[in-house]
């Protein structure tokens, strides 16, 4: 029998195709419906479904709180997608959850790869006192986000001066005595050894200058030029320094790039994983699995680059090592090689190398070790399994009987869920489609208007500037794609006479906009552009790709982003640079840098334009770097001038940051990074009305100072990276 065409099963069938689901999801808003309830608690369960219809069909049953739906919020705050476990834990808090649901927050806080996750289970597990001892894991973190939202947290704690020794008591006391052998509970806690508690003391002194505007002890920073001699800031250049050194210089190097395993740039780590393949002992095969070993950096990807397809004897000769090893603790000092890696985990290594047993080795060949390492429990990986509530249609579906099988064959109304159906027709041997309704529901079909093209009317340029030597004329004002403003957005921007756009490949709406504009109106918008790279193939591939993503005959400005060292500018790098230039690919070229030092030397080698960070919080550049521009003719482009909104105050305006670097001698340009045609509005009013007053500018370089006193202790607290 099939499902007749006008029951509620009917319309949730369609919640099992891909196609509809999230329409449908979307469409059952609210429903009181059992069927229609269920359906959607199992489209949330799929593992299969895409994020974009689990997200929809957790919206729909935000007014239900059965023990069912709630449930279901708890089971998936371990959705294989980011953005449905983020969804599922601010669910948690407000249906207030905790208590039921802090063992998987826990579990995202100790193990999530995405630290937008472990940044919603902090907050979400500090709403209880027992969550309070929890989130100290964040402590640790690896990603200063994280850590910041903990120190967010504590400060709160200790809002009440009589609870601030309680709070700080919480973090390591760097005066406090270490007793030898900390227990296993505290090894979990820091992830690797003692090089670990830097973290934990520079955040106990960022409560304190919180709390009591004590500027912190200097504490000494790890520097890696110390063991590291071909280091380099500049990520490009560091993978390039390690594809210079040649297989022999690598095989030579190994036991110091081991410790490059883990870095944050792909294209060095891709040079380290190539040595080790080639050339690397058990030992330091051994030291990089160990480095690997925080869940929370989502290195399963580089350990699998690293271990595929790599001879069994090679991954028993590793794993042996390992297991010959003593148990896993926190060691008081240095005695091996692997010891001496600051962020070695030998809890994950020792994981992986019981893993190998039985699959690259017999285990007989290695029992005695295999009943020592019996003492040592190794944590658990992830929470234990919820069990499944009598009512839910899973159980219903573990229990059924071939009789009430038959029964929902004949009768598929007498069930209200279609997992329980689909296994009906499994035990009874028959396609579900054989119960599915004739007339299926589908959404209305939508008209696709063709995408109409964009005409930008006539405006003039506000105070227009060039830059570079015959580079382009732009407004003072650029905006920026970074936060997705709408295709309107950038509409309105050149209507209020702005022609200056910064673009990356991400930048989808602003893409969007440049392609719909007709040729002549995108000769008249001026694009800024860039490159990570510094290989001169790379970086004219680059220079390609954006004429060809934004339909550019030619490029008005491009960029070495983000420069960090000078070594990032070789001789073929400027000759590339230049040849783009005469060819017609790009109208004028220069760099973008953080670093004033770097800017003024670019400056006075003749680099035009150049981009700097400026603001009302950081000045120095005016006197470090803009001097220099006015003596050379050089074009200064700024950014980050409200410290992504950090230096924003009720004294003054948003676009008083902009008025700020433009009135400022040297500037010639800045940019802002709008995310709706609110924030745009305001900021072009920096366009219209290009006047600072002296009391405005003295609220700004008052807020200024407090941020800049305040940034200087955050990085070296809480951003500090070790």
């Amino acid at each position: 029998m099939r499902v007749p065409s006008d029951h509620p099963l009917a319309r949730t069938y369609a919640l099992l195709d891909k196609e509809y689901a999230a329409s449908l999801a979307e469409l059952l808003g609210g429903t009181t419906v059992q069927a229609e309830v269920e359906g959607l608690v199992e489209l949330i369960l799929n593992s299969e479904a895409g994020a974009t219809a689990v997200l929809a069909a957790l919206r729909s049953l935000e007014h239900d709180s059965s023990p069912l739906v709630n449930d279901t919020v708890m089971r998936v705050v371990n959705s294989p997608h980011p953005s449905v476990r983020i969804a599922a834990i601010n669910e948690v808090v407000r249906r207030q959850l905790f208590r039921e649901a802090e063992e998987q927050l826990s579990a995202r806080l100790t193990q999530d790869p995405f630290w937008q996750v472990r940044r919603a289970a902090v907050n979400a597990l500090a709403t209880t006192a027992e969550g309070r001892t929890l989130i100290l894991a964040a402590a640790n973190d690896p990603h200063w986000r994280v850590r910041y939202a903990l120190m967010q947290q504590m400060e709160e704690w200790g809002h009440d001066p009589a609870q601030r020794e309680a709070v700080l008591a919480m973090l390591i006391n760097p005066d406090a005595p270490r007793a030898s052998g900390a227990p296993l509970v505290f090894f979990q806690r820091v992830a690797g050894n003692s090089s670990h508690w830097h973290r934990e003391i520079r955040l106990r002194d960022y409560l304190i200058y919180r709390w009591t505007g004590e500027l912190p002890t200097d504490r000494p920073a790890t520097d890696p030029r110390e063991w590291c001699p071909i280091w380099d800031w500049d990520a490009a250049v560091l993978a390039r320094n390690l594809e210079q050194l040649g297989r022999t210089g690598r095989r030579d190097a190994l036991d110091v790039l081991v410790r490059l395993i883990h870095h944050s740039d792909e294209r060095v780590r891709a040079w380290v994983i190539l040595a080790l393949r080639e050339d690397g002992t058990p030992e330091q095969w051994a030291g990089a699995i160990g480095l690997l070993g925080d869940p929370r950096e989502d290195t399963a990807p580089i350990l699998e680059s690293l271990t595929r397809g790599i001879e069994l004897e090679r991954i028993e000769a590793v794993a042996k090592l390992i297991l010959r090893r003593p148990l896993p603790r926190v060691l008081d000092g240095p005695t091996a090689f692997l010891d001496t890696l600051p962020r070695y985990s030998p809890v994950f290594a020792l994981q992986w190398a019981l893993a190998q047993v039985g699959e690259a080795f017999p285990a007989e060949e290695v029992q005695e070790e295999l009943e020592r390492h019996k003492s040592f429990t190794l944590p658990p990986n992830a929470p234990a399994v919820r069990s499944i509530p009598p009512d839910h249609p899973y159980a219903r579906a573990e229990t059924l009987t071939h009789e009430r099988a038959k029964e929902l064959i004949d009768n598929p109304t007498l069930e209200t869920s279609w997992f329980v159906l689909a296994r009906a027709a499994q035990m009874c041997r028959i396609p579900l489609w054989n119960l599915a309704p004739e007339q299926r529901w589908k959404p209305l079909a939508q008209s696709r208007e063709p995408i109409e093209p964009l005409t930008l009317p006539p405006h003039s340029l506000v105070r227009p500037r060039q830059l570079g030597s015959g580079g382009p004329i732009v407004s003072p004002l650029g905006v920026s794609g970074h936060y997705g403003l709408p295709v309107e957005g950038f509409v309105r921007a050149a209507e209020a006479g702005v022609n200056l756009f910064f673009w990356e490949p991400n930048y989808a709406t602003l893409t969007r906009f440049m392609t719909r504009l007709s040729s002549s109106d995108r000769r008249g918008v001026h694009i800024l552009a860039g490159t990570f790279e510094a290989e001169p193939a790379k970086i004219r591939k680059d220079v390609e790709r954006v004429l060809r993503n934004l339909k550019l005959e030619r490029l008005s400005t491009f960029l070495i982003f983000w420069t960090r060292s000078w070594q990032r500018i070789t001789p073929d790098v400027r000759e590339v640079l230049e040849r783009l230039k005469s060819d017609g690919l790009v109208q004028v070229f220069g760099l973008s840098t953080h670093d004033r030092t770097l800017a003024r030397d670019a400056i006075l080698d003749g680099w035009n334009p150049v981009m700097v960070r400026h603001s009302a919080a950081h000045r120095k550049a005016e006197v470090e770097v803009f001097p220099h521009a006015i003596e050379r003719g050089t074009s200064i482009l700024t950014f980050n001038n409200t410290c992504y909104g950090r230096l924003l105050d009720p004294s003054f305006r948003p676009s008083d940051c902009f008025r700020y670097t433009l009135n400022t001698p040297g500037v010639s340009a800045c940019f802002t990074a709008p995310a709706t045609m609110e924030y745009l509005e305001e900021n072009l009013d920096a366009l219209r009305n290009p006047e600072l007053s002296e009391e405005v500018r003295a609220k700004l370089l008052k807020r200024g100072e407090w941020m800049y006193r305040e940034d200087t202790v955050f990085r070296k607290t809480v951003r500090d990276e070790g």
